[in-house]
């Protein structure tokens, strides 16, 4: 039968921690800067559009800035409109919907509506919004498919 060596506990003693401490530490802090590691803060935002921004209802129609009225295709007319904001990446307002996309309820009478123009498309020195939502008070849910994604114009070059 074979004798069983007792293990002998491991004391360290203060040179070898202070070694070992030493050595952790150059480890932690080997790869960092000069001045250590610093915490530079949340990441920045995006920078900011610095230029206009328009809508355009059509090749050959002028840029326009919080239009008052607006035609979104063929078939959606907006007018009332109340800008609540614009120029950032969506502007909303409140007016009245009309057009062919609900006949025949809708052309010969309007709809309070809520737009929201998104979709920021930049050109040049200036940004245009490409889609345009319209929630339409009083109709029922099924006449709202054609408004959820409208796409507006975007000129293939900037001008005003």
């Amino acid at each position: 039968m074979r004798a069983v060596r007792s293990v002998r506990p491991f004391h360290a003693t203060p040179r070898a921690t202070a070694l070992a401490a030493g050595l952790l530490g150059v480890l932690l802090c080997g790869c960092s800067e000069p001045g250590g590691l610093q915490d530079a803060g949340p990441a920045q935002p995006p920078t900011a559009l610095t230029g206009p921004v328009y809508a355009v209802e059509g090749p050959g129609k002028p840029s326009l800035r919080r239009p008052a009225s607006f035609e979104a295709g063929e078939s959606v007319r907006l007018t009332g409109l109340r800008w609540l904001s614009w120029g950032g990446p969506a502007a909303e307002a409140t007016g009245e919907a009309s057009g062919g996309w609900c006949l025949p309820a809708c052309r010969a009478r309007s709809y309070p509506a809520k737009v929201t123009f998104a979709g920021l498309v930049r050109k040049d020195r200036s940004a245009y919004y490409g889609r345009a939502v319209v929630v339409v008070d009083g109709l029922p849910p099924g006449q709202h498919n054609e408004l959820r994604d409208l796409r507006l114009y975007v000129p293939p070059q900037a001008s005003r």
